[in-house]
């Protein structure tokens, strides 16, 4: 497992942690619930990165800025579209070390999380029957 992968990794396990504990205990029962998008409250993000890459963020402008080839023709949803080339057998760093490396770069100081106060529930979905972790997708939005 490459470092940059591995250090992703851990830092969402710890933001994830840090966002599944109780919002405030009294005595050992909880006072509040937690913010928890798409499990205690409304998701505002319910396609990932289209619900977030919009306007400037637009996700084509970005891959522009960073010089990535046309992907207008092969992409329809996002991300599932970009694991094609994304990923082990495509022949590219898999989507999943790209995603957590652009928004978790500078760990908890990321702009993902001080500028848009981003979070793993942003791009993650969590089955509350049994907890399995999902990645949102949406049709692409240029």
């Amino acid at each position: 497992m490459n470092k940059r992968f591995a250090t992703a990794i851990g830092m969402t396990a710890m933001l994830a942690s840090m966002q599944l504990a109780p919002a405030g205990t009294a005595g050992g029962a909880e006072t509040d619930v937690p913010e928890l998008p798409g499990i205690t409250s409304p998701d505002p993000y319910p396609e990932g990165c289209v619900s977030c890459h919009k306007g400037p963020l637009l996700l084509k402008t970005m891959l522009a800025a960073l010089k990535h080839r046309n992907i207008d023709a092969k992409v329809a949803v996002i991300p599932n579209d970009c694991k094609t080339c994304h990923s082990e057998e495509g022949g590219m760093d898999p989507m999943s070390n790209v995603a957590h490396s652009m928004h978790y770069a500078s760990g908890s100081k990321s702009d993902f999380v001080t500028r848009y106060n981003g979070s793993c529930l942003n791009c993650h979905q969590v089955a509350t029957g049994n907890g399995e972790v999902t990645m949102k997708s949406g049709k692409r939005n240029w």
